[in-house]
């Protein structure tokens, strides 16, 4: 059965299926040859869409569009460039610092890449800036978006492995903090060594008016994390909640918004959710292929026989995840690989939400790497360069993000204090 499944997956995705119908199709050819019945596919299909955490991916896509629509993005592109644009390389730092604004409110690093880079690429081929560079950055820090609260990969790691979905929000706004500073470390470079210019040092009265003015996007990421922090409710709650908030400020505070747009914001919306839920079912099947063969035994034993020193075999997943991660979306390498390897990592006793970290981390760079690169091949066509130029653009930007997932790997606490020592 095995063999089906992984050479019927290869075959399928050398004929460009999509990830889910290729996942789907060779699991249901593995199932069929191993003698299983279709009914019992059927409910392993629908069972596994049956999750109240799962409920939270809807409402965090819907909240991301509407406050994607309303127009906040720009007063959040402006609050940046207030609080880091003076720097050397100011556009660049402002660039990296809506990344992490936004990703509060997105949670998906392609919806994030699309709308800062819409914003501020433009503005930085103008100043001078390079075309590769421009496109590297951006794509770079749209990465945080999946680390800082609502994650929806993290959702999806939640769901795989039964780790609390509360546990890695607020695991992962350290780490967020981190990628940011990283990646302006290393823009700081660029910008001494090829002459970028700094922006105007704004005033006080300036920080003040683009601090008012993007307030009610900075409250959306407390509100979640606020309200699962102090037991106000659960994730997937907290989910409807932003939605709440989201048409509040559309509407009544932006006024951007009206009803007349929501049927084709949910239209959106579902359209992505779809896309998940059909990935998480066609895994369902993969899961029972993986449990019948018993392949996590097999790959942890053969890792053990390696080593059984804990930090040495979460740099050997790290270094699985760099190569998933040129093949396959985030949210596919989470339901392919993290089954087979929470065994492993259960055994050597790693915290989980340490593994959970490091895995949305380690494979988030895959969306800076090609082929796949999903928010590198976006903001590539905004910055109107060809994806070479801009993945060799992006390599100083991954290795920064490589010193930071070996930071948390070897020191845990980084991804692991934040979550326990609320928890008290």
């Amino acid at each position: 059965m095995a063999t089906v499944l992984l050479v019927g997956f290869a075959v399928l995705l050398v004929l460009n299926v999509p990830v889910s119908f290729a996942l789907a199709l060779a699991s249901l050819a593995a199932l069929l040859y191993g003698g299983m019945p279709a009914t019992l596919i059927i409910q392993k299909m629908t069972a596994s869409m049956d999750s109240f955490v799962l409920l939270a991916v809807p409402f965090f896509l819907l909240s991301g569009h509407l406050m994607g629509r309303s127009g906040i993005a720009r007063d959040i592109v402006d609050f940046a460039d207030s609080l880091v644009g003076w720097l050397r390389g100011g556009l660049a730092h402002a660039n990296i610092a809506a990344g992490t604004l936004m990703g509060g409110m997105t949670g998906s690093a392609v919806a994030e890449a699309s709308s800062t880079g819409g914003a501020l690429i433009p503005p930085m081929i103008a100043k001078g800036y390079d075309r590769p560079f421009t496109a590297a950055v951006t794509a770079a820090a749209s990465t945080i978006a999946v680390m800082i609260p609502p994650s929806i990969p993290m959702i999806i790691f939640a769901v795989v492995t039964g780790v609390s979905v509360g546990d890695l929000f607020i695991a992962g706004v350290i780490p967020g903090l981190l990628m940011a500073l990283a990646l302006m470390f290393t823009s700081w470079i660029f910008a001494v060594r090829r002459g970028y210019q700094r922006g105007p040092r704004p005033s006080l009265a300036h920080i003040g008016r683009a601090t008012r003015a993007s307030v009610w996007g900075l409250i959306m990421p407390l509100v979640i994390i606020g309200s699962i922090r102090y037991g106000i409710a659960t994730p997937t709650e907290a989910s409807v909640v932003a939605v709440l908030y989201a048409l509040f400020v559309g509407m009544y505070v932006y006024k951007t918004l009206t009803w007349s747009d929501v049927p084709g914001i949910i239209h959106d919306t579902a359209i992505t959710t779809g896309i998940v839920m059909l990935m998480i079912a066609a895994a369902s099947l993969y899961g029972l292929i993986v449990t019948r063969e018993q392949i996590p035994q097999a790959a942890a034993q053969l890792i053990m026989e390696l080593t059984t020193n804990p930090y040495l075999v979460l740099i050997l997943i790290l270094c699985v995840y760099l190569i998933a991660g040129m093949l396959l979306d985030l949210g596919a390498n989470i339901i392919i690989l993290v089954p087979v390897l929470w065994p492993l990592v259960k055994s050597l006793q790693i915290d989980p939400v340490q593994f959970g970290i490091v895995t949305v981390l380690g494979l988030a760079i895959g969306l800076i790497t090609p082929p796949v690169g999903a928010s590198l091949f976006v903001t590539c066509g905004i910055a109107k360069t060809n994806l070479l130029e801009g993945s060799k653009a992006a390599f100083p930007f991954i290795v920064a993000l490589l010193a930071v997932t070996l930071l948390i790997i070897f020191v845990p606490a980084v991804a692991t204090w934040l979550p326990y020592s609320a928890k008290g």
